[in-house]
């Protein structure tokens, strides 16, 4: 991995680090459970949600789930497709209203 992509991701490990980054509010933040066997049990799409730094849904969730950071949405998009699956991760619905034809052109 190069080093510019590995800067572009940042694991979220203490709270500190999460506000520290919604208050920086540039990027995107990806919060839910990283389960990568697949099973009956696993969660759906909708408990991996990506949003933008900035969504004040972010203000909800819970301690115990994974937060990764990512500089752009396609590098988001191409990583979590990766790790999780596309139909395992999704958009904050209100997110997804907010986003513009432009960043859906990055993908």
């Amino acid at each position: 991995m190069q080093i510019q992509e590995q800067t572009a991701i940042r694991p979220l490990e203490s709270a500190e680090d999460f506000w520290e980054t919604r208050l920086e509010a540039i990027g995107f933040i990806f919060h839910g459970t990283l389960n990568v066997a697949k099973s009956k049990g696993q969660p759906s799409g909708a408990s991996n949600l990506l949003h933008f730094a900035r969504c004040p849904k972010l203000e909800k969730i819970g301690e115990s789930e994974t937060k990764i950071w990512f500089r752009s949405v396609r590098i988001a998009h191409k990583h979590l497709d990766e790790l999780l699956g596309a139909k395992r991760w999704k958009w904050c619905k209100l997110c997804e209203r907010g986003i513009t034809q432009r960043v859906l052109d990055e993908c």
